[in-house]
């Protein structure tokens, strides 16, 4: 492939959801950036991030070449302006977190995938386009050789990122100075949370930029309203930090500014005094979760004595906090949904997000819930991949709890309690951005498509409620294979916590007693077990002879089938579905399954 390149757009698609940052654009720097560097070298370029400025098409299709970003939840969007750009002949390249890890899928869509770290890459294969040179010395390229999808090899991570210049700005359509800005004095990460990507994409080695360089652009920006130092984990140096937050005091480089930082900053009476003085108008603190099982399970090290000192410490600084939560691990249950609403209330956190634990591309997770296939992952719609939106199944409740759980979390904490306890304080900042959220809740629940969402998954909890309808059943069948496992036993004692009696029905004793199983037994169910692969062969084998003389002999039966999920327990969902046929009451049945739990040994009472 060999062609003049000229002319360059770079795109930052937007969400087509609403969430908790559509009031403030804080600008993605990948695209500025490359925008950036490919304009010192001579060619024209334009840059859209669709948060501040829509895509002018005409821009996009006279270009020689296209590059757009793609993060999970915008990865369909990318997508069609990919297939858009391409089918006007246009060169497209993707890059962003989401085709850095499934780099095929963006091969679908593009001429070329960028994976990782972009700035080398987008380069030299600029310059072998250019010359109409191959592509297979370039590292953490992906592209299509006859139809077969190439991956080069990857290239290490940049050790000095000074070697970056710095962002223009003034490159992107639409911008008006004086705003918000972005500035990122680091990348990576060197903690593990299950829910993370960034350590997959930039790496646990803590890579910086120098001091000097980084108040050389805090100069470039004197006058913005705010600056956001993106980083992922602003306070991971704490000396090299501190020795930067002296900087801007010395040279009066002192914009308000936030930064995520982990609980243990409070930790350095000095560190959180310099945050002060520097002008530090509010932390992004991840937080996580307030349930202390829910915390191991996401390698969080933390525990809810750091997290409300941090609080208490923050707030002593005069630093405000976006207390940034995730709900929805193996280990929470609406009531610890609830909780944390009522907790950031009470320890008057300025702003929250309940984000809902989502398994995206790169993150640990992504292996132990996406990969596992179809009964861990619900819906593979990436747009719904944005933290608003159930996309997985949750051990503890259903996954339409968990969506109306958290969204009624927000509405508790974007309530006007919420908005009084900071109107009392004379906090007007925050009381505008807690009447914004309730405004951002209500609008959520008025868009077609998040209704209709709901409305999905709450089918799929009711499904066999609806089919077999509501009755008073007081009796129900189990083969007796499956009341020999575990599982089996926690069904009986759930049932037995319902008020219905469990009949055990024996293969040798099906043909003589149909008659009267017919007169006795209100419901046949027949759970579909997921076990060990040692075990699965001879347990469904058996399984399966026991339902081939069931079905014969009772066909006109009742019969609810429902997955179990093996690892971490079994699953609630498929026990509310059941519970459902013999009451309307969901809060009766979660009080059945816990009670059930702890006399059968598998988790602890509250």
């Amino acid at each position: 492939m060999k062609r003049a390149l000229k002319k360059l757009v770079f795109v930052e698609p937007k969400s087509t959801h609403l969430h908790v940052y559509t009031r403030v654009c804080i600008p993605r720097l990948g695209s500025v950036l490359l925008g950036t560097i490919m304009r010192s070298k001579g060619y024209d370029v334009r840059v859209y991030i669709e948060d501040i400025h829509q895509v002018d098409m005409t821009e996009a299709l006279s270009a020689d070449l296209v590059g757009i970003s793609a993060i999970t939840s915008t990865a369909p969007q990318s997508y069609r302006l990919a297939d858009q750009v391409r089918q006007a002949g246009r060169i497209v390249v993707l890059g962003g977190t989401h085709t850095s890890f499934l780099p095929d899928e963006g091969l679908a869509h593009a001429d070329f995938v960028i994976r990782g770290e972009g700035e080398a890459a987008f380069q030299e294969l600029a310059d072998a386009i250019q010359r109409g040179e191959g592509f297979e010395k370039i590292q953490n390229l992906s592209y299509r050789v006859d139809g077969r999808a190439v991956h080069n090899p990857e290239r290490p991570k940049i050790p000095n990122l000074d070697v970056n210049p710095i962002p223009d700005y003034g490159l992107i359509t639409g911008w008006k100075p004086g705003g918000v800005i972005s500035i990122a004095t680091s990348r990576g990460c060197p903690f593990s949370c299950t829910f993370c990507s960034v350590p997959g994409m930039y790496g646990h080695a803590f890579r910086t930029h120098s001091i000097e360089r980084v108040l050389e652009e805090l100069t470039l920006h004197k006058g913005n309203l705010y600056t956001f130092f993106a980083d992922d984990i602003f306070t991971a140096n704490k000396k090299r930090v501190k020795e930067l937050l002296r900087g801007m005091i010395e040279r009066g480089l002192t914009p308000q500014w936030g930064a995520q930082v982990r609980t243990e900053t409070v930790d350095d009476p000095e560190l959180l005094e310099l945050m002060r003085d520097s002008n530090c108008f509010n932390v992004y603190v991840g937080f996580e979760s307030i349930n202390p099982r829910t915390l191991k399970l996401f390698q969080k090290k933390q525990d809810l004595a750091k997290i409300e000192r941090s609080i208490e410490r923050f707030h002593a600084h005069e630093i405000r906090i976006h207390g940034m939560f995730v709900v929805g691990s193996d280990e929470d249950d609406l009531e610890t949904i609830d909780a944390t609403a009522d907790f950031a209330l009470k320890h008057d956190i300025d702003s929250v997000q309940f984000m809902i634990l989502t398994p995206i591309p790169g993150s640990p997770d992504w292996d132990t819930l996406y990969a596992k296939g179809d009964k861990y992952v619900i819906n593979r719609n990436w747009s719904f991949y944005d933290g608003h939106h159930t996309v997985h199944q949750p051990r503890r409740m259903s996954p339409y709890e968990l969506q109306t759980g958290a969204i009624n979390a927000m509405a508790k904490f974007y309530s006007w309690q919420g908005i009084a306890k900071k109107l009392w304080k004379r906090d007007l900042y925050y009381v505008a951005i807690r009447y914004w959220g309730k405004k951002m809740i209500k609008q959520w629940w008025k868009d077609e498509e998040n209704r209709a969402y709901v409305q999905w998954l709450r089918d799929q909890l009711y499904a066999e409620a609806h089919q077999l309808g509501h009755r008073e059943l007081k009796t129900v069948g189990l083969p007796e294979v499956l009341l020999q496992d575990s599982v089996g036993r926690l069904l009986q004692r759930f049932l037995g916590e319902l008020g219905v009696t469990v009949v055990p029905l024996a293969e040798a004793a099906v043909e003589g007693a149909a008659a009267r199983a017919r007169q006795t037994i209100d419901c046949l169910i027949t759970p579909i077990v997921k076990r060990a692969a040692k075990e699965r062969e001879e347990f469904y084998a058996r399984l399966a002879t026991v339902n081939t003389a069931l079905r014969a002999q009772w066909d006109k039966l009742p019969n609810v089938s429902f997955p179990l999920i093996e690892g971490q327990g079994p699953v609630f969902e498929p026990f509310a579905k059941i519970g459902l046929l013999f009451t309307k009451n969901l809060d009766r049945i979660r009080a059945a399954y816990k009670n059930a739990g702890v006399a059968e040994g598998l988790w602890e009472a509250a």
